[in-house]
């Protein structure tokens, strides 16, 4: 579990929010890793409690606080980070008994629809359904069917 903080800035007051992220450890674009940060600067900054947020949750903020309008493009290390958080998040999922993922939620992880055809990212997903860990469906309500362990 990481503790991070967030500005939000609402009609003309800012204000600081904690969260707390299972499964999340690494400095996130929009937020500010909080785990060294004296509780005392966090009080005057009024931050009074970390509210805990599910790693899929975690996974759509990616696009609600990116400071840049999405690109055509994503960086290789952008593309290597949003597969390992998405193979988290698809071990949550098959956790969870579930096994249909929309193509809504790679579009969610890898901030834009059109990065879900990256080659990179096609590349993983065929070697997932090669080692016999998920079939891709392609299909908008399900884009992938999760059928085993990916780690």
């Amino acid at each position: 579990m990481a503790r991070y903080i967030q500005r939000i800035a609402l009609v003309g007051k800012e204000r600081w929010i904690g969260w707390e992220i299972d499964g999340v450890g690494t400095e996130i674009p929009g937020l500010t890793l909080a785990d060294d940060i004296p509780d005392e600067e966090l009080r005057a900054r009024g931050v009074k409690e970390f509210r805990p947020m599910s790693f899929e949750s975690f996974l759509g903020l990616g696009a609600i606080v990116a400071t840049d309008p999405p690109t055509d493009r994503l960086l290789d290390e952008d593309v290597e980070f949003r597969l390992d958080a998405l193979q988290v998040g698809l071990e949550r999922i098959r956790s969870r008994g579930q096994t249909d993922v929309p193509r809504a939620v790679l579009a969610n992880v890898f901030g834009a629809d059109a990065h879900v055809e990256h080659p990179r990212v096609q590349a993983r997903l065929r070697d997932w359904a090669q080692v016999g860990a998920v079939e891709v469906v392609g299909g908008e309500d399900c884009y992938l069917r999760i059928k085993g362990r990916l780690a």
